[in-house]
């Protein structure tokens, strides 16, 4: 991200995004670039509070969940996102269990070069636009470094 931008991220952290860190909101911007980069330059064009609002809507709806070295746990619960949903261990853990994750696409696992792991655990169904992986009672998928599923 160049300075302009990360300046952008800054303002709009210290503003809108009180109850957020910048470093999250920082992360939130970079996830919404990778996925839509034009969105970028519009950021850089932002003269207004409504503008701000416009470029959330197209950025909506994608959950980006990142362990990084630490850990998340998700035990039971609905997560629903219109465009995509994604857990990358990294270097640490992910855990979900007992919840349904519902969107188009749907990436758990590790990126390149990660070494963390991912469990889902029983009772979680997670459906993407064309696909569904149910895992029953006493059952469980496991991943590890930068393996990973992709449903879309």
């Amino acid at each position: 991200m160049d300075p302009i931008t990360q300046s952008i991220i800054t303002g709009i952290a210290s503003g809108i995004f009180a109850n957020f860190t910048t470093d999250t909101v920082k992360h939130f911007f970079a996830t919404v670039f990778k996925i839509k980069p034009e969105l970028e330059d519009k950021l850089k064009a932002v003269k207004t509070t409504s503008d701000i609002e416009s470029l959330f809507k197209e950025a909506i709806g994608v959950i980006d969940a990142h362990a990084d070295k630490g850990s998340i746990t998700i035990d039971g619960g609905l997560l629903t996102a219109l465009r995509g949903i994604r857990f990358d261990h990294a270097h640490g853990k992910v855990n979900i269990a007992g919840a349904t994750l519902s969107s188009q696409i749907i990436v758990t696992g590790g990126s390149a070069g990660s070494t963390g792991e991912t469990v889902i655990g029983e009772k979680t169904e997670m459906k993407s636009q064309g696909t569904s992986i149910q895992i029953g009672e006493g059952c469980s998928i496991v991943m590890t470094g930068s393996a990973k599923i992709t449903q879309t």
